[in-house]
């Protein structure tokens, strides 16, 4: 059995993960709404196979800091809170211009040349890091929003682009399996 707490290693574990622990970018209404409206035609054209996500949890994930059997380590949401809370940065825009995926996910991918959103992902990369949250990190980052869970491939396609002015970021609990979200923070962007 997996100890309390213990993140998971690829199925390592006699136990699935239940919690994840995530910081994120969620679109405004504006662009919820133009996300819905995208899977709708994408899934009535037969593009956009499989089961779509809820639109309030589409998400971008800027760093995923690890899934957990029983529950999410004490000691990690206030360290990623404290984090958070040290990343000073002014809105910016991020902007999606491409669909497909590959097994198992249909993705919304970012525009090429995201330079303010690799800035600020880097910003907060820094402040984790000098939180002591170095393991946590993945260098690789291909900003994307999951649209659905899918089972098999589709091309990549260009679309008309959905953009929004981000102005906050979350730290987020996530119960696998249950579709549900609970905020652990929000933090605006104000310079």
């Amino acid at each position: 059995m997996a100890d309390k707490g213990q993140p998971t290693l690829g199925g390592l574990f006699d136990s699935e993960p239940q919690h994840r622990l995530f910081l994120g970018l969620w679109p405004d209404a504006p662009a919820a709404e133009r996300l819905a409206q995208l899977m709708a035609r994408l899934r009535r054209d037969e593009i956009m196979p499989g089961r779509p996500v809820d639109v309030d949890r589409l998400h971008l994930t800027l760093h995923h800091l690890g899934d957990f059997v029983d529950q999410v380590p004490p000691s990690l949401v206030p360290s990623a809170q404290a984090a958070a809370a040290s990343v000073a940065a002014a809105p910016f825009e991020v902007v999606f211009d491409r669909v497909g995926g590959t097994r198992p996910q249909f993705l919304l991918r970012a525009a090429e040349g995201s330079a303010s959103l690799l800035a600020f992902r880097e910003s907060l990369t820094t402040a984790l890091i000098k939180a002591g949250l170095r393991k946590q990190i993945v260098p690789a980052f291909n900003p994307h929003i999951t649209l659905s869970y899918d089972f098999s491939d589709a091309p990549l396609m260009f679309i008309e682009p959905i953009r929004w002015t981000v102005r906050e970021f979350r730290l987020v609990e996530s119960l696998l399996g249950k579709h549900k979200h609970i905020d652990r923070g929000v933090w605006p962007l104000t310079l």
